[in-house]
């Protein structure tokens, strides 16, 4: 039958009645020695509770499985591991873990219950976690990780505790924190003041990774010491494999295959082999065979293996979804194993990825859109998952595409009424999924990522059952998607060495899924692939560029002279894509314009259906690449659609873009008619001039205003008529007449707007500044900030000590200090720019219409960061060849501000985001001594012209002020224009895009 939800005013009244039923028994349940279990708990009220707030438990609606509003799981009394008992969900997606426990577990008391609760919602990178025995229900805050020795009451949400008599009196609270209708909002991580991480960035995923890597490192240790034969790569492979497997058996005892702890005790009783072959028996993926070929150190692995377990890992690995650890592997591979020439084993960043600043994880929303348009057409409504369909992915890293595939695969299934078991997700990943890259360990990753999709919420008995999983082996490939075996012939030098073979890895695509080509291709190509320019090509991989620039190769894009190994991925899919087939890329926009990317557009050109061109909006975090959508179908003669995003949220909320239709006749080897690429063009010039960006080391220190946590406590405006010599007198936010000596205020700029190239600031406030400053000690760079304790504020500041105590409580409850403060509770929420302020330093407005940096000498005091600001600062560093004017000039060039500006979010009213990250890409050119001394003696000109203007009043004067500041700003902005090589055309199409 149908679920339907009650209304609020009906969940009210149903839970009255619930806990009357409930009180009536409450003594008997929560006795001491009550049999009353967990599982009776759940059935008679825990689930009960929870339909009440609008979760459809048992799923009644009739959802396919992915998607059910809960994720039950089975019963289970321990207190560490497992899985919560709950998953409340929104599309299928985790929003809020609930754990329950028995009546007579005190939850007062209950820390380790406590501990359980929070790592769930940690581990899934959630704001928050609820725990439950229906007499009591505690909501935690998740968004930092549980600690041993952490209590029941550590991280509990403002009135987040509740007894069963306050169930209805404050249902109101209970409604906000846990209903369907709050937690399934828009509003509800805002809540929290939580925002969803990127893949791969929560404090979870951070977290994870420096274990792993920690893991990683001791494993290639004793694995090469151990099997002093193998070279780097392959110890690399090994340790990989290794780890899979002992993350496996985790997650599997976390989810309650097998008993919990045995993969430990078989590690200290010097049986992981034996465990290993069993759980071959029992899964037949290829991930235990590690160990047949392999030599250990059973203490090494031990060790690991151990820091796997409570208390020891704070991590929920029964929590882990595929499509996390992906995330969280795309930045782990960005290392690999390295032994040097005494025999040490390091983890090094490859170097070509140095060179590109690193792996940026695909967003997990471009994932599902891409592989949305992918399969568009492939999956029908209410139908099967068609026999012979097949998807691959030619560079498929951790697999994220490949996960979210499996998923939208199961989700027909089930839509289709089909019983979608564990044999029925192993045989859709073995018959429809294929995958490539040439990272051995990243294949690795993408199969147990995969394993794990299709071990689901299966309940199996390791020593029972046999061949569990299946076999990807032909699945999964490792090898060179764009190198084929004719290598040895187009570049016999390398191909005779086997390391520069081994490096290029060559494989026969036609052979590996020899099935699938003889049936005319790929239904479905889909990915992201690697962005390698030709210059990258050439340092670290030149028998590669050698193939890719002979003809016989046939890739037509790598014939110029200045190609990307992206276009080459587009060229190599079509070859292996049916002619009804669809193609789902995510790849820089600049192809559309390229003289090197001709090739790929006249590829593309006959079968482009969509292009969502992003401008300088940036998909990725932290990344500055301008990318577009690329969807491709079958051939036609229809026009194709062309959306261009001007705001990357308001395209992500509604898709709301502006859509142009452009003809077929116009989608050839020639450049595309795309009308937003004026300012690429002007920030690629900016690139391929810059010797630095400003926030790389020796150059620019950025960093925050002061952080009170309580601006409106802190800062002050006097009144200057009634204060004295010795005392200020002001209205403080509650309306009352305070006093405080002016010997603890510091001048500060609150919310003020500064001119352009300005300098000395007026203060519009004064500062609060309970701290003792001292300079730097000799031979080190800070100096120190010291809080008042109480003795030295009552000795000399008394007055400001008793107008801080009348603030007591809003300064000690609603605010988070770091380091803690004591009780000196007067302390600002973050101290780490207060020996920051005195010397010399730009003061810059985060949000502003246009550049505004101040020069600052009189150590004014400001508040600030992020996003809504107000402040930023900014300082040279010390080895920093630029002067603070020219640095000052340089960031208030218009196209320096367009720059700034396409790296974030542009505000109502055209006001542009001056943040850290913002601002720290900046590329630097190159001036010279003349230029410099050019622009520093023009810049000190500006600033004692705006400073004049302050105060005169001929309007004359006034006049040729206004006019000589603006043929030096004139004259700043051309010496800038030059250095990064930028003509009047490119300043004029900024300004005017």
């Amino acid at each position: 039958m149908p679920f339907l939800r009650p209304s609020k005013i009906e969940a009210k009244e149903q839970m009255a009645a619930l806990v009357d039923e409930y009180q009536q028994q409450a003594s008997d349940l929560e006795a001491s020695n009550s049999r009353y279990t967990e599982t009776e708990a759940r059935g008679q009220f825990i689930d009960r509770f929870l339909t009440i707030l609008g979760w459809d438990v048992h799923n009644l609606a009739g959802q396919p499985q992915i998607l059910r509003d809960v994720v039950l799981e089975r019963i289970s009394e321990s207190d560490v591991g497992g899985r919560p008992d709950y998953r409340l969900r929104l599309n299928g997606k985790d929003r809020l873990p609930v754990e329950a426990k028995k009546p007579s577990v005190p939850l007062a008391s209950a820390a380790a219950a406590a501990r359980q609760t929070r790592s769930y919602g940690w581990s899934l990178s959630l704001p928050a976690a609820t725990l439950t025995n229906m007499a009591e229900t505690v909501v935690y805050d998740t968004t930092f990780a549980p600690s041993p020795e952490d209590g029941p009451d550590v991280a509990v949400v403002p009135d987040g505790r509740f007894t069963v008599d306050q169930y209805v009196p404050r249902f109101d609270d209970l409604w906000t924190l846990l209903s369907y209708e709050s937690v399934t909002s828009d509003d509800y991580y805002a809540m929290y003041s939580f925002s969803e991480p990127r893949r791969g960035t929560s404090p979870f995923d951070r977290s994870f990774l420096e274990q792993f890597r920690s893991w990683r490192l001791k494993l290639a240790r004793d694995i090469a010491s151990t099997n002093p034969g193998l070279l780097a790569d392959e110890v690399g492979r090994r340790t990989q494999r290794l780890l899979n497997a002992l993350l496996f058996l985790r997650v599997c005892e976390d989810r309650n295959i097998g008993q919990y702890e045995a993969l430990l005790k078989s590690a200290q009783g010097n049986m992981l082999l034996d465990a290993f072959r069993d759980a071959d028996r029992a899964f037949n993926a290829g991930l235990f065979d590690v160990l047949q070929t392999t030599n250990y150190t059973s203490t090494a692995v031990a060790s690991i293996i151990r820091e796997m377990y409570w208390p020891h890992s704070k991590f929920a690995f029964g929590v882990l979804q595929p499509d996390v650890l992906a995330a969280v592997y795309e930045q782990y591979l960005a290392e690999r194993v390295q032994i040097d020439t005494h025999g040490q084993v390091r983890l090094e960043e490859k170097p070509e990825l140095t060179h590109a600043g690193g792996i940026v994880a695909t967003p997990a929303w471009v994932v599902e859109d891409l592989v949305d348009y992918a399969l568009e057409d492939k999956l029908t409504r209410g139908l099967p998952v068609p026999a012979g369909l097949s998807l691959v992915d030619l560079a498929c890293g951790s697999g994220p595409f490949l996960i979210e595939a499996m998923n939208r695969l199961i989700e027909a299934e089930e839509e289709a009424g089909r019983h979608v078991g564990l044999v029925e997700r192993a045989a859709l990943a073995q018959n429809h999924l294929y995958g490539v890259d040439i990272d051995g360990a990243a294949v690795e990753v993408t199969r147990l990522s995969i394993l794990l999709t299709v071990l689901g919420e299966e309940v199996v008995d390791p020593s029972r059952d046999r061949g569990l999983l299946p076999d990807l082996s032909h699945n999964l490939i490792v090898g060179n998607s764009l190198i084929e075996p004719k290598f040895d012939r187009v570049v016999p030098t390398a191909a005779m060495t086997p390391e520069r073979r081994s490096a290029v890895a060559p494989l026969d695509l036609s052979a590996a899924f020899q099935s699938v080509c003889a049936a005319g291709g790929f239904d479905v190509v889909v990915g992201n692939p690697p962005y390698i320019r030709i210059q990258v090509l050439a340092e670290f991989m030149p028998d590669q560029l050698d193939y890719f620039q002979d003809a016989r190769s046939g890739y037509g894009s790598a014939q110029s002279h200045n190609f990307d190994v992206y276009q080459l991925f587009v060229e190599r899919a079509f070859q292996f894509l049916k002619e009804d087939g669809r193609f789902a890329y995510i790849v820089p926009n600049r192809f559309t314009n390229l003289v090197p990317a001709a090739t790929m557009r006249s590829v593309l050109g006959p079968r482009l259906s969509r292009l969502v061109h992003f401008g300088d909006q940036q998909v990725f975090d932290g990344r500055m690449t301008y990318t577009a959508y690329v969807m491709a179908g079958p051939k036609t003669d229809e026009p194709a659609e062309f959306s261009i995003v001007s705001d990357l949220d308001a395209w992500q909320d509604s898709r709301a873009c502006s859509t142009v239709r452009v003809d077929r006749a116009d989608l050839t080897a020639a450049p595309w008619p795309v009308a937003t690429e004026a300012r690429t063009k002007v920030f690629e010039k900016m690139e391929q001039t810059a010797v630095a960006r400003l926030g790389d080391d020796g150059w620019v220190n950025i960093f925050v205003g002061v952080q009170t946590s309580a601006d409106g406590i802190f800062f002050i405006h006097p009144d200057q008529s009634r204060s004295t010599d010795e005392v200020a007198v002001f209205i403080d936010i509650n309306g009352a007449r305070q006093e405080v000596e002016w010997g603890i205020l510091r001048p500060a700029v609150k919310d003020r707007t500064f001119e352009p190239y300005g300098q000395d600031p007026i203060p519009d406030s004064y500062v609060i500044f309970p701290y003792d400053v001292q300079p730097p000690a000799p031979g080190r760079k800070r100096g120190t900030a010291t809080v008042y304790d109480e003795a030295t504020m009552r000795a000399r500041f008394p007055k400001a000590l008793d107008y801080l105590m009348a603030h007591r409580r809003t300064l000690t409850t609603g605010r988070n200090v770091s380091p803690d403060p004591g009780p000196s509770f007067w302390a600002y929420g973050r101290s780490q720019s207060l020996t920051k302020l005195d010397e010399p330093k730009l003061i810059v407005r985060v949000l502003s219409r246009a550049p505004q940096y101040m020069f600052d000498e009189a150590g004014l005091v400001v508040p600030g960061g992020g996003d809504g600001g107000p402040y930023y600062l900014l300082r040279p560093d010390s080895a920093c060849p630029y002067s603070i004017r020219v640095i000052q000039a340089l960031m208030s060039h218009p196209a320096v501000d367009a720059y700034v500006a396409s790296r974030g979010r542009a505000y109502l009213g055209a006001y542009i985001v001056h943040r850290k990250a913002f601002m720290a890409s900046v590329p630097i050119p190159t001036l010279d001594d003349a230029q410099q001394q050019a622009i520093e003696e023009d810049v000190e000109e500006v600033q004692s012209i705006v400073v004049r203007l302050r105060t005169e009043t001929d309007a004359a004067l006034r006049t040729t002020l206004l006019g000589r500041m603006e043929v030096l700003q004139a004259q700043v902005n051309r010496l800038i224009s030059d250095a990064y090589m930028l003509s009047d055309a490119d300043t004029s199409a900024i300004v005017g895009d």
